[in-house]
């Protein structure tokens, strides 16, 4: 996985948003708990609500301003670029022009691909009068992007795991569906299967939710083991069968520590990143 993956984004909006969706997104809660982290999750949309509330008062009030704003920029008061990492503003060029502001864009974009940073880029943004001024990004924002992004443990509470899932039932449809007649009669036997599958993933799931009780019984009293299981990019791979409540918890958080992801603090304006004590 690259340490670093940088983006360049042109700024409509007259400062730069506050509320964002990556203010939930980043706390979802992690699968490793079975029924515990269902619960968690649906604790979740308490936090997801008020998010989503003032992302979109945030984009009303943005939206209301963005006519004199443009004005403004037309004017001289110049335009913004901001160049992030996985979400995390690092940095932001100003230019004159929304002509200029494209360029630089798509010439940092083709920079960065190959350049840790912004040192050997000063030719570059003199050429169009853009000024840079680097942002650190919060210690406390990078590590709940590494918490996201690092492989983590799980105790399989289910007797199996299951072979039918609704993303696969969903993957099943194809793109541009009912776009056009021809394109709806295609679309037919895909439908079909969408059903197959998704009929399929329920019946399994509810199977797993009736043996649920009994399962957890005999492995509370130790006569079935608790699947621990390495989590990486959705697939999960079996680590260990561990008997005994309290020793697979700790086996699950061995195996979340010992994955987890030491990603450098980035920065477009060093060589040699800190890492994140």
């Amino acid at each position: 996985m690259s340490k670093e993956s940088w983006s360049v984004h042109l700024r409509w909006a007259p400062w730069f948003r506050v509320v964002r969706l990556r203010l939930a997104r980043d706390r979802w809660p992690r699968l490793s708990e079975g029924p515990i982290s269902v619960v968690l999750r649906f604790a979740w949309l308490l936090l997801l609500v008020p998010v989503l509330l003032g992302c979109w008062l945030e984009l009303l009030v943005v939206l209301l301003l963005l006519p004199f704003v443009l004005v403004g920029r037309v004017m001289g008061l110049g335009w913004w670029l901001e160049i992030r990492t996985r979400g995390c503003r690092a940095g932001v060029v100003r230019v004159g022009s929304l002509a200029a502001a494209r360029r630089v864009r798509r010439a940092l974009r083709e920079h960065l691909g190959t350049h840790p940073g912004v040192a050997d880029a000063h030719a570059l943004l003199a050429a169009e009068g853009a000024v840079f001024t680097p942002v650190e990004v919060s210690v406390r924002r990078w590590r709940l992007v590494t918490h996201q992004l690092s492989p983590y443990g799980r105790r399989r509470w289910f007797l199996w795991r299951r072979r039918l899932s609704f993303a696969t039932a969903v993957d099943s449809l194809p793109s541009g569906l009912g776009d056009d007649p021809i394109s709806a009669i295609i679309a037919i036997p895909f439908l079909l299967l969408f059903a197959v599958l998704f009929t399929g993933a329920m019946l399994e799931l509810l199977a797993e939710i009736a043996l649920l009780p009994l399962v957890f019984l005999l492995k509370l009293c130790h006569l079935l083991p608790w699947p621990v299981e390495l989590v990486r990019q959705g697939s999960a791979e079996l680590q260990a069968e561990v008997r005994g409540m309290f020793a697979s918890v700790r086996a699950r958080r061995e195996l979340t520590a010992g994955h987890a992801l030491q990603l450098p603090l980035p920065s477009l304006v060093r060589r040699v990143p800190q890492p994140v004590s």
